[in-house]
């Protein structure tokens, strides 16, 4: 095909221009792209673990419910965790009611929950009122073997402690349970959140867990040994303190486990954009100052240097939002690069762009994989497929919030029950 040397040049200017955006996207994402391959394919090989309902003895837990002004819902959430399947005299429920100016402490003591109050002007983050409760049990008489950390606003799978319990008996001391949402169907958003929470607190934790990286904590449903508190004391208070403890765990040669059979089922706030943004700024602006926290420390530890690579890949990873466009700009460029190379008839080039087009299939693919295995390994409904069509609204908005002001303490969330009690 031969065309005007004007429109030759052109075509051939434009083809390297794409060429080399689709060749630079893939480098920068190279990273990522391996991680995402790795995660998904040790996914795949993840299994849920029976084991028999009959346990050798019932390990003592405690229970702990940090608070902040969450009268409308604790009595919900306590009840939750008094029908769990587990002998009562082997587990105590005992909410922090930390810097409460409402009837938290109140309410929960009359739902039979234990209650330390704890008010503190210039330490307000969960971190600091879970550490308030570990050095309570501490001082005790009698330490319990484990502790379970759940979120106020949270319904708990009636077998969680037992789940735990065989996990303490095969000698694991940190583990995370398969935090999901508890209201799943209020709105489109929910059900993006639900398919959202399957592949990020489902599918990447049995994959790093497969991997034996360890998994990362996700703050509810969080369950630490006591003998691992020893090794490890409880030292995270920033914005995202699970992730934050994670590091700590791993960069020390801990390991964290994932019970995907023990579930914690979380409220994601619906039709209330404030609430929602602050949620989501936490979350957000919290991991990403543990990037620079981190790096430093990774590069310390005594592992292979693969691990290692793999290690600072997971804790730099961009949101998956910004994964797929990137690789969606990446293999774009490399189309149309190959629509022009083929328009000026130079083979180098038509080659060139072939190969670039061959290249993002590989992480395309693996990602489709990805997006597939909340269905394929967690059961999760089809329905929720129907939610992606919303994908980029929620991707714009969080990029949105991202350039807003970053929360310096705990404040509360609104929950639901606020809406309709209101």
């Amino acid at each position: 095909m031969s065309v005007a040397p004007d429109a030759f040049e052109y075509s051939l200017e434009l083809m390297w221009a794409l060429a080399g955006l689709s060749l630079v996207l893939f480098i920068v994402m190279f990273r990522y792209h391996v991680l995402l391959a790795l995660i998904s394919q040790a996914a795949i090989r993840y299994r849920i673990l029976k084991r028999p309902k009959i346990l050798n003895n019932h390990p003592r837990i405690v229970i702990l419910v940090p608070a902040h002004n969450e009268d409308v819902g604790i009595a919900a959430t306590i009840g939750s965790i008094h029908a769990l399947d587990y002998p009562k005299n082997a587990y105590r429920v005992m909410v922090i009611a930390d810097n409460c100016t409402d009837q938290t402490a109140t309410t929960a003591r009359a739902c039979g929950a234990e209650v330390l109050e704890r008010f503190n002007d210039e330490q307000k983050s969960k971190g600091y009122a879970l550490e308030y409760a570990i050095e309570h049990l501490q001082k005790e008489a009698v330490r319990p073997d484990a502790i379970v950390v759940i979120d106020a606003d949270t319904r708990v799978d009636r077998q969680l402690l037992n789940v735990f319990a065989h996990r303490f008996q095969e000698g694991q001391d940190f583990i995370q349970a398969y935090y999901s949402v508890s209201n799943p169907d209020d709105s489109w958003r929910t059900q993006l959140m639900t398919y959202a929470f399957a592949l990020f607190n489902g599918i990447w934790l049995a994959g790093q867990d497969q991997l034996g990286l360890g998994c990362s904590l996700r703050g509810n449903g969080m369950c630490f040994s006591w003998r691992g508190l020893r090794r490890q004391p409880w030292r995270a208070y920033g914005l995202a303190e699970d992730l934050e403890f994670s590091w700590y765990l791993r960069t020390a040669g801990e390991t964290i486990h994932f019970a995907s059979d023990a579930r914690v089922y979380g409220e994601i706030i619906s039709g209330n954009a404030k609430a929602s943004k602050n949620q989501r700024l936490r979350w957000e602006k919290g991991r990403a100052e543990l990037k620079t926290t981190f790096a430093r420390e990774i590069l310390l530890v005594k592992v292979p240097k693969l691990r290692k690579w793999i290690l600072k890949s997971d804790l730099n990873m961009i949101p998956l939002s910004r994964y797929v466009f990137g690789c969606l700009l990446g293999l774009l460029a490399a189309l149309f690069s190959l629509i022009f190379a083929v328009s000026t008839g130079v083979g180098s080039a038509v080659a060139l762009s072939i190969l670039l087009l061959m290249a993002y299939m590989v992480p395309m693919g693996y990602l489709g994989l990805y997006l597939s295995l909340p269905f394929t390994r967690l059961g999760l409904p089809l329905r929720y497929l129907f939610a992606l069509t919303r994908a980029p609204l929620y991707a714009a908005w969080k990029l949105k919030i991202l350039f807003s002001r970053t929360p310096v303490q705990w404040v509360r969330t609104e929950r639901m029950a606020d809406q309709k009690r209101d």
